[in-house]
């Protein structure tokens, strides 16, 4: 009868142990865990300092310079002639869309619509 009970005791030891065994095993990875989330939180806050700054910059850059263009506010009939009339001076696609406040790529559109 006692060595049941040793055996019995034994057997509530040996669970125990592996009760514990895998719970040190849970909290390390949760303090992995922890790790990462804080080294990705300090990452974050890095980026979004670097990100305001970067636009605070540019914004005071913007207004230091002054210098914008208003768009022209004509019909696209006449912006598709000065365009045309241009190309065919031999003025570059990248000046035309640098007069004209267009992208070269709208240029090009023109350009490729105008009758020949």
């Amino acid at each position: 009868m006692v060595t049941y009970g040793f055996l019995v005791l034994g057997l509530a030891v040996a669970a125990q142990a592996v009760a514990i065994w895998r719970m040190s095993r849970a909290l390390r990875g949760a303090a992995r865990l922890n790790e990462r989330l804080s080294h990705f939180a300090e990452a974050l806050a890095l980026l979004t300092d670097t990100t305001e700054t970067g636009l605070s910059n540019v914004a005071a850059e913007l207004e230091r310079s002054g210098h914008r263009r208003a768009a022209r506010s004509v019909s696209r009939g006449a912006a598709a002639k000065r365009i045309v009339t241009a190309a065919r001076r031999g003025q570059a696609i990248g000046d035309i869309a640098a007069n004209e406040a267009m992208s070269e790529s709208e240029i090009r559109l023109h350009l490729s619509m105008a009758p020949e």
